[in-house]
């Protein structure tokens, strides 16, 4: 695998270095960087003028171009539209323009001569509603509504018809058909709903607790079809203020949902004003320094720099997308929510991520001297992991384009759009303010007034009171511990707690595993489709009724079965298949077998039917369609003008009562087979088989577009994280992801829907981000083992794995007290994202990363592998010096053991005492859950107690004639094998600016050999250190020696000047009594050998 860590680190490099020469760049254009961003972005939003919002639910949520529009189109092209002369809902191919009502008995039965006839009185007050038209000119409902037997068609309205009453008053209804003798057979089962009773053969209905009455508005005219919208709206007002002793009514109309789902939509984007005030706050905490007190040093202006870069994203990329015709949609009411909440480098390019990550680059380039070195570091260091991010994102929303969910489609456009745009603003406009921050403090000016100050040290000097102090002094960060807010530092300090720690780590793998079982459980029986009465608020009139029809109403549906060619119905074997094709359909499970409207079965039982020629077949059956009985079966025949063929009919079955919506599905299915079995040439049709279509569809549709996001995850990760395991373990943790949030849906009743289909889109870019952090930390470690790349992987990345979910669990928050469905559901199904991402990121993945995950060098473990590599071994150092021929102050014991205290050696300070004369400097700190107690006393106190302070577990510290600091570490105990390198770690950066002393990286040069930059105001060179004793701590293994007293050397890092030929003018050499040289050698012409024992010239 090293080939692939070499091309990992390579790869990385030359970004790294690019980004880096752009952030320099940046450093130089600042403010015009600021000023170009915010113009363009201003410009684009100029395209909201064109801004349209398509309210139309149906187009949006339900598939386009679909077999069931086709079908739809077809036989409205065959069949005649006669809603304004002879009307049936069974001849409707659509919907068309509906308005129903369901009345509830408060006795629980209607069937009352009383209630019947106030049911007509109620059904008079509907039916008198009138509107008027452009000109003014009053319109009455008779003038624009269905018509049927030359009156308005009322569905129900046998209920109140003469005959009914007296069959209800002699208890003789039968059900569920009632044979009128004016207008035939009525089925009017759909009609009843409820609690019913009959009588004690069960022949006769004796009551029933709802009754369903539906008003049609014709569709044959282009007037009619213009005024519905009118009408349904008065028929609303009409009955919102309705109220009777019998029955409570629910109502609805064909525009409700539309119009439901918009103001809802429109009512929780007031909430936006709550989620940005709570981002602001967000990010202003989130970006306070853990030196609160310290005005100079605090970046919480930058937490809302960050909140402007994703708001500008959001106006410039709305504007792009309405400009160039791109219809906005209700489920975009959303987006806000994200870009406030989470995702700017996603959609997480839609939010402040992005922020901090950058803002963790920066803690770490603290170490940088100025603005211009700090940004080229920060970008360097974070625009890696937000571009890896930024195109996975962007690629998985622009997989959605090819939906045929309008929704999806145009949602994946616009939010597709914002990522990017958030991702550009973050790297001009975020970097410049980055820029101007560093400015800022290195010119010391107060983080609100921007007035210089002075540190709190100088102010107290010149007497200011504690309060002044408190509000205008500070310093700038020296490290990035104080450069970090207290939320940055803990998921540090509690994840690898857990992830490192055997008995956690099985926990957490069994944790999992059940999480997979209860996964895959779910997506076995997920629900598909969406029910798009669930699109209203739970308190609406729409919600009532649709609740009502679901609960009480048999769920069943009318099929036609539409025979489209020319046949010769005369002719017995064309009979044969006509009544074999529906005697098929009944015989299925999923229609009831005893319903059939059939003209042909009713025409052969009719006086008029005569077979002897195709002639006398068609003269019959016009005169059998001319009775008024016979009426509503005119257009079930097409017959031509010459009255010579019958090009065309239908007959109709109905579904037995489904369970729900993939009973609905199946049941579409099921015709469609049967119609392609039939010897007769057919298709099956329903005006809801539009609505099914996403039942069958939309796992289809999901599947490609999660496939082809997981696909584009693949390949940049490829790009961006060439190395084979990782590659494979981002893409398991994201399909494991994908999997738990597909199969958890199952848990809290939420379908899988266009709408879902988003979310899961949305699901992949928050799990690419979280694994994809980690991976990319984990890789550029330098650490030696496993455990320590986990732990600096953690130290990266935890904290903005840890802001992304917090400031999305916020959005989320104000989410769950919305009206809207597509609300509730987004913050559901978001909080499994986050939950099982994060999990995923912050436990799973470092503890296989700590198990199997990819090492820079090789680690001896095993007893064969320690023998076979004996003679390579070199000596550990007991003791590592820092000396120097200038004086130091107190401050250096202090602050060179608060090196120590950062995560990556995983060494904690508890407690520091200063120096006084009866007792020395001292300190508290633990390592790998132990306590150590380290001293420094002044030189009469050393030379009383030898020199040396014996501490806890052989630890010391030693002070010189010369001040100078030396920590002895252990090397008889394995659990320490790291804290030597830790040791030189913290000792090369033992920096005081009273000894103006700069020290570099330090690198490692093999596993025995280290290499460190030491500069200051006369030299520069660059030091080698050479192991002596035990095993390098490059390794995990560790060997423990007996050692005499001879063998306890030290190694003196010393200021060298370079060879007479290769040093500047302005370097000097050090003393000769400050220097003891033993394995030290300076990388170049000089070696070990030759300058072993030796003094510097």
């Amino acid at each position: 695998m090293t080939c692939f860590k070499n091309l990992y680190e390579r790869v990385e490099k030359k970004i790294g270095t690019l980004f880096a020469l752009y952030g320099l760049f940046v450093s130089r254009h600042a403010w015009k960087m600021i000023i170009i961003t915010v113009t363009v972005n201003g410009l684009l939003g100029i395209g909201l003028v064109r801004f349209k919002w398509n309210k139309d639910v149906k187009h949006m949520f339900l598939p386009k171009g679909s077999e069931a529009e086709k079908d739809e189109e077809q036989a409205h092209s065959i069949f005649p539209d006669l809603s304004g002369s002879n009307f049936d809902p069974r001849h409707q191919t659509t919907e068309g323009y509906w308005a129903r009502v369901i009345l509830k008995s408060t006795t629980g039965n209607l069937l009352e001569k009383t209630v019947l006839e106030e049911i007509k009185n109620f059904s008079s007050m509907i039916e008198n509603i009138s509107i008027t038209n452009e000109t003014g000119s009053m319109v009455q409902f008779s003038e624009i509504c269905a018509k049927a037997f030359s009156k308005c068609y009322i569905d129900g309205d046998i209920v109140w018809d003469a005959d009914f009453i007296t069959a209800v008053e002699n208890d003789q209804l039968t059900y569920p058909v009632f044979l009128s003798p004016t207008f035939g057979p009525r089925y009017y089962a759909f009609n009843t709903g409820g609690r019913k009773s009959f009588d004690s053969l069960g022949q006769y209905l004796r009551g029933t607790e709802l009754l369903k009455l539906e008003y049609t508005v014709r569709s044959d005219t282009e007037n009619s079809r213009n005024l519905a919208s009118k009408w349904v709206n008065e028929f609303k007002a009409k009955l919102e203020s309705y109220r009777n002793r019998h029955f409570e009514i629910a109502y609805g109309h064909f525009n409700s949902l539309d119009e439901e789902l918009h103001e809802n939509i429109i009512g929780d984007i007031l909430l936006f004003a709550a989620t940005i005030s709570l981002m602001m706050v967000y990010a202003c905490v989130a970006t306070m320094s853990a030196r609160c007190s310290d005005q100079l040093g605090q970046r919480m202006l930058l937490g809302l720099a960050g909140l402007t870069a994703a708001g500008l994203a959001t106006l410039g990329s709305f504007g792009l997308c309405a400009a160039i015709g791109i219809d906005f949609v209700n489920i975009l009411g959303v987006v806000p929510f994200l870009i406030t909440e989470d995702r700017c480098h996603l959609e997480k390019g839609i939010g402040i991520d992005d922020m901090f990550l950058l803002l963790s680059g920066l803690s770490e380039s603290q170490v940088k001297d100025t603005p211009e070195e700090k940004i080229a570091e920060t970008m360097r260091i974070s625009c890696v992991g937000i571009t890896i991010t930024t195109l996975t994102d962007v690629i998985a929303f622009m997989s959605g384009i090819g939906s045929t969910f309008v929704a999806v489609r145009n949602f994946c456009i616009y939010t597709g759009v914002a990522v990017f745009f958030c991702y550009i603003n973050n790297v001009t406009f975020f970097a410049a303010c980055i820029v101007i921050n560093e400015r800022r403090v290195k010119d010391r000016r107060h983080f609100l007034t921007c007035k210089q100050i002075k540190t709190k040290e100088e102010l107290r000097e010149v007497g200011k009171s504690q309060r002044y102090v408190f509000c205008c002094g500070g310093r700038a960060p020296r490290n990035r511990e104080e450069a970090e807010s207290w939320i940055d530092k803990f998921p540090r300090w509690i994840i690898p707690k857990i992830v490192l720690k055997l008995p956690f780590k099985v926990i957490i793998i069994i944790m999992f595993m059940g999480y997979m079982a209860g996964a895959i459980y779910g997506c076995i029986n997920i629900k598909q489709g969406i029910l798009l009465t669930q699109l209203a608020n739970f308190d609406s009139y729409f919600y009532k009724f649709s609740d009502w029809n679901e609960k009480f109403f048999p769920r069943q549906t009318g099929v036609s079965f539409i025979i489209q060619d020319t046949y010769d119905y005369s002719d017995n074997d064309t009979q044969s298949k006509l009544f074999s094709l529906v005697s098929e359909a009944r015989s299925s499970r999923y229609f009831d077998d005893n319903f059939e409207v059939n003209w042909l079965k009713s025409y052969s039982l009719s006086m008029y039917y005569n077979t002897s020629s195709k002639s006398a077949f068609i003269a019959g059956l016009q005169r059998f369609l001319s009775v008024q009985q016979n009426a509503a079966f005119e257009n079930d025949v097409v017959i031509d003008d010459a009255s010579k063929e019958i090009t065309a009919s239908r007959v109709y079955v109905v579904s037995s009562n489904l369970a729900g919506s993939q009973e609905d599905g199946k049941m579409m299915l099921e015709s469609r087979s049967i119609a392609s079995a039939a010897e007769i040439d057919c298709f099956a049709l329903s005006p809801l088989f539009v609505y099914y279509e996403q039942f069958v569809l939309i796992l289809e549709q999901t599947m490609q577009s999660v496939g082809i996001a997981l696909a584009s995850v693949f390949v940049v990760t490829c790009i961006f994280m060439p190395h084979p395991v990782l590659v494979v373990f981002v893409t398991i943790v994201v399909t494991m992801i994908m999997t738990g949030v597909f199969g958890y849906m199952l848990y809290i009743d939420v379908a899988l829907s266009a709408i879902t289909m988003i979310q899961l889109i949305m699901c992949i870019g928050f799990s690419v981000d979280f694994s994809a952090h980690i991976c990319h930390g984990y890789m550029i470690s330098n650490g030696q083992t496993r455990d320590m790349k986990v732990k600096h992987a953690i130290d990266e990345t935890g904290a903005p794995i840890f802001h992304g979910a917090v400031s999305s669990l916020i959005g989320i928050v104000v989410l769950n007290v919305a009206k809207s469905y597509i609300f509730r559901t987004f913050a559901a199904v978001l909080s499994f994202v986050l939950f099982f991402g994060v999990t995923h990121a912050l436990l799973l993945l470092p503890v296989v990363l700590s198990c199997i995950g990819p090492l820079n060098k090789k680690v001896i473990n095993t007893e064969e592998e320690k023998s076979s590599t004996k003679e390579d071994r070199t000596i550990i150092p007991s003791t590592a010096e820092y000396r120097s021929d200038e004086p130091k102050t107190q401050n250096v014991f202090e602050n060179g053991l608060d090196i120590l205290n950062n995560e990556e050696t995983g060494i904690k300070v508890q407690s520091k005492n200063a120096a006084s004369e009866q007792q020395p400097a001292s300190m508290t700190f633990t390592y790998d859950n132990k306590t150590f107690d380290v001293e420094r006393g002044n030189e009469e106190q050393q030379e009383n107690s030898s020199d040396t302070h014996s501490l806890d577990r052989h630890i010391k510290v030693k002070q010189f004639s010369k001040p100078a600091l030396a920590l002895e570490f252990p090397t008889d105990d394995t659990s320490d094998n790291l804290v030597p390198m830790m040791a030189l770690q913290a000792w090369r950066e033992l920096q005081e600016e009273e000894n103006k002393v700069k020290v570099g990286r330090m690198k490692q040069l093999s596993k025995s050999e280290v290499t460190l930059q030491i500069q200051d105001e006369t030299i520069s060179d660059e030091v080698g250190f050479k192991h002596s004793g035990g095993v390098s701590p490059c390794f995990g293994g560790y060997e423990t020696e007996e050692r005499s007293n001879e063998d306890e050397r030290k190694i003196t890092n010393s200021k060298r000047a370079r060879s007479p030929d290769k040093k500047s003018p302005h370097r000097k050499s050090l003393p000769p009594e400050t220097v003891q040289m033993y394995h030290v050698s300076a990388r170049g012409s000089r070696s070990p050998e030759k300058n072993q024992g030796k003094q510097t010239p």
